[in-house]
């Protein structure tokens, strides 16, 4: 059997069963007021989401630079000790 035979059947059939899954109807509200009001809580929550999707990145970065500068430092104390080495041996 062709392989890429295969790979075009499969993806012919992944495109002709794609069914996407039907959104939950959410009661629309009667007046503007209640409309706006939901939408706005909707925006709090997902800014909330984001909010804390981007303090949790910051924690990982503030750790990885600290894991950085620990490792220039280590880097720099092994370059003072082969230069001192160095200007000792050719002494």
């Amino acid at each position: 059997m062709n392989w890429v035979k295969l790979a075009v059947d499969l993806a012919r059939e992944a495109m002709s069963t794609r069914d996407t899954p039907p959104r939950p109807e959410t009661p629309q509200p009667a007046d503007l007021g209640a409309a706006l009001a939901q939408q706005f809580a909707l925006i709090d929550r997902n800014m909330d989401a984001v909010v804390a999707s981007v303090n949790a990145q910051n924690v990982k970065l503030e750790r990885s630079l600290r894991r950085q500068r620990i490792w220039n430092y280590a880097l720099l104390a092994g370059l003072i000790v082969a230069v001192i080495v160095a200007i000792v041996v050719r002494a």
